[in-house]
């Protein structure tokens, strides 16, 4: 079987284990290709023990559109790894919109109109493996190029996580170059302090890369806890340039944890990982769970169940006519025309079902929102009325006071007391004023409501020759 491998710039063809390099051109076999970890969605999430394993992709899928910010408007392809622990099953979920795999590979699509597999780059590593006849431990493999940075984690040759480290752009824009020219620099001076001219050159690159060790340490202690490893073995740094002194600088630094920094290369004229995702993707073109590609090779007419209705009703044709083709042809269009419309309504109640989990989840936020805020205003009416009741108490007047106040009123409108009679709280007077002064009652009652007096009440008794006699009550 003849495997071809698409790069930017070459292709490289596996046939009977024999591997070649050549310009891009046309050519028949199993079309491959990868695709860089800086493309691809990340998402990583638990799911609970007691899903089904032939449930774990739809629950997982549920997890992505509801938790995972992703649109649903768009169309992805979604690849997962689950690694079952003891109390749950940890995803990761691999996600690449269709938009960005078409617009990556629209190239290589009009010279091969189709590719059969695209692998990722942290999955490429496995290879490593087989290739070098390495026994498998707890490996990090670090891909370091001009493009983009990460590291991918394998727990005895089987793939566990990925995570994104610094860029080279980033030390690019510190020395306030191109990234050409600190690859040159890298190459030529690296980490090798007496080939600079300027030290604070040197500086930027040696912090640089100082930060860049620190994090994937940080990488591998998380890695170890959440993963439940027990330790990393090996490092193993890939760059397709050389940084010059790198590991002279650092195997020593590793050494101290226990850990083995090593440059990743193999027994190959090509460049290392070229040669490695060739191998990886030789290996796994079948295995649709660790494929990205979205372009699949047409399946040849004859082997369709059209093909083969194609073949009889081309026998009947010889028979019945052109009016029988016809009718096969309609009837052929209306089939496909069917089955893309139900995959339609599936797309439609997949997300229709998403979209009501949310409403229905968001309808539960809402509702205790709601009483959360009832209860409130149920706080903020005891306690005001608690406020109420202690400034009335605070402003209660006593007996001397109410005479006092009375005594006051009575002088201030030109009023004249009958009677007062108290019964505990309760206190009941007689007022009499002039016709001219008949208003002054009212007022009298509004100044005993205001010096904190309560339920006032006015009943006019009489009026006799211009004389008002009222009967005025309250309370202390």
């Amino acid at each position: 079987m003849k495997v071809v491998y698409l790069t930017n710039q070459y292709m490289y063809i596996n046939e009977d284990d024999r591997i070649v390099k050549s310009d891009i051109k046309k050519e028949k076999g199993i079309i491959t290709s990868t695709i860089g970890y800086n493309d691809i969605i990340n998402i990583t999430f638990k799911l609970s023990k007691n899903i089904q394993k032939d449930m774990l992709e739809v629950e997982a899928e549920k997890y992505i559109f509801l938790e995972g910010s992703i649109d649903y408007s768009r169309e992805y392809k979604i690849n997962y790894v689950f690694k079952e622990f003891e109390d749950f099953y940890n995803v990761e979920a691999f996600i690449i919109e269709t938009d960005v795999l078409k617009q990556k590979f629209e190239n290589y699509l009009k010279t091969f109109k189709y590719i059969d597999f695209i692998s990722a780059k942290p999955f490429v590593f496995k290879s490593y493996y087989d290739i070098t006849k390495t026994t498998p431990k707890n490996d990090i493999f670090i891909y370091f190029d001009e493009n983009e940075t990460f590291l991918s984690c394998f727990e005895k040759g089987e793939f566990v996580f990925v995570k994104s480290i610094n860029k080279l752009s980033a030390l690019a824009k510190d020395l306030n170059l191109t990234i050409e020219e600190t690859i040159e620099i890298l190459k030529d001076k690296g980490l090798n302090q007496e080939k600079y001219e300027d030290i604070n050159q040197y500086n930027i690159v040696d912090s640089f890369f100082s930060q860049f060790f620190m994090k994937v340490n940080n990488l591998i202690n998380y890695s170890v806890s959440y993963y439940s490893l027990e330790k990393i073995n090996r490092i193993y740094f890939y760059s397709p340039f050389n940084i010059k002194n790198i590991f002279e600088n650092y195997r020593s630094f590793w050494e101290l944890s226990g850990i083995e920094f090593k440059k990743y290369e193999l027994e190959t004229d090509y460049d290392n990982f070229d040669y490695t995702t060739v191998i990886y993707n030789s290996k796994n073109y079948e295995n649709e769970q660790e494929n990205f590609s979205i372009f699949p090779k047409p399946v040849a007419f004859y082997k369709t169940k059209g093909g083969v209705l194609f073949v009889f009703t081309l026998f009947l044709f010889l028979l019945i006519g052109i009016d029988g083709f016809m009718k096969y042809q309609t009837i052929n269009e209306n089939e496909q025309k069917i089955v893309s419309l139900k995959k339609h309504i599936n797309r439609i109640k997949t997300r229709f079902n998403l979209l009501k989990n949310a409403i229905n989840k968001y309808k539960k936020e809402y509702s205790t929102l709601q009483q959360e805020n009832l209860n409130l205003k149920n706080q903020i009416s005891d306690v005001d009325s608690k406020i109420v009741y202690l400034q009335n108490i605070q402003r209660k007047p006593t007996l001397t006071n109410q005479i006092m106040d009375i005594t006051y009123e009575f002088k201030k409108y030109n009023l004249k007391l009958i009677s007062m009679d108290k019964n505990a709280t309760h206190t009941d007077l007689t007022v009499v004023s002039s016709f001219e002064n008949s208003s002054n009652i009212a007022k009298f009652i509004k100044d005993m409501y205001n010096l904190g007096y309560k339920n006032i009440t006015s009943k006019q008794i009489d009026n006799n020759n211009g004389i008002y006699i009222a009967k005025v009550s309250y309370d202390e």
